[in-house]
């Protein structure tokens, strides 16, 4: 019976393959080489890690995106002096209206020493404050009774800067902020030289009350003779009391007339005088 005839392409192959075991070898690292290579071609793209440049990368980028929070803003949100409580001198910054309600916050506080009060108020001043504005410094208390009012104008060189009024008991304060720029960055400042109230109107602020209202304590001590007066008068009546039995001793006293007693004429005969 006569054998099938192989393959006319498998069989050579597997000759050459069981020919030698060098044969085999090289068929088997073709074949891993031809897999390796369709891999590479059709497979998916490896995901990319995460290597130190990458990740400074990324930082560097977070960095440079956060100061835009942190930014100043030219909006003219106007403030009352409850809406800068408890805000850090940075936060306030940000806004010319906020920056004005602070410093005026600051500028009526009367609590702290000269040196506290100049350190505090310059938080808000492109400088110091010298002794020309604590001698300006109000000495008895003094409300703010409003919210901002505000205006951005133009200033020299085109630098804009806000006009800024914060009403008060002795007044406007008219305060001017401008851009600047400080070792922590560009904020709003209050600009030099620095707005104070007029003294006369805070001195009206320290009349005491109890001046004006002298004349009651007067009308009191009028008053005060006339009841001693009165308090004295039940003493004198009482006083008096015993004259009435004084002028009815002094009364003459009858003297009894001696003889009959008259009988008294009578229309009716009396009971038994017959």
């Amino acid at each position: 019976m006569a054998r099938p005839a192989g393959n006319p392409v498998l069989a050579p192959i597997r000759r050459w393959v069981l020919y030698s075991r060098t044969n085999l070898t090289i068929s088997v690292a073709a074949v891993l080489g031809v897999l390796f290579l369709a891999g590479t071609v059709f497979g998916e793209p490896p995901a990319p890690t995460r290597t130190p440049t990458t990740a400074a990368t990324t930082d560097s980028t977070t960095t440079t995106a956060a100061p835009a929070a942190n930014e100043i803003t030219y909006d003219l949100v106007e403030v009352t002096e409850s809406a800068i409580a408890g805000k850090t001198a940075a936060a306030v910054a940000k806004s010319a209206p906020s920056t004005a309600m602070a410093y005026a916050h600051s500028y009526v506080d009367i609590s702290q020493s000269n040196t506290e009060w100049k350190t505090k108020l310059g938080r808000y001043t492109t400088d110091t404050p010298g002794d020309t504005i604590v001698a300006a410094r109000p000495q008895v208390p003094v409300a703010i009774t409003g919210p901002t009012t505000s205006e951005i104008v133009t200033g020299t060189g085109g630098n804009r800067r806000a006009e800024v009024t914060i009403p008060t008991q002795a007044g406007d304060l008219r305060v001017t902020v401008q851009v600047a720029e400080s070792p922590n960055g560009t904020k709003w400042q209050v600009q030099n030289p620095f707005p104070t109230l007029d003294r006369d109107e805070v001195g009206k602020l320290g009349t005491s009350p109890s001046l004006v209202s002298d004349p009651a304590p007067a009308s009191r001590t009028t008053t005060a003779p006339s009841t001693t007066t009165s308090a004295t008068e039940p003493t004198a009546s009482s006083d008096s009391e015993p004259s009435p039995p004084a002028s009815s001793d002094s009364a003459p006293t009858p003297v009894p007339v001696p003889g009959p007693i008259p009988i008294p004429e009578l229309d009716t005969p009396i009971p038994g005088a017959l």
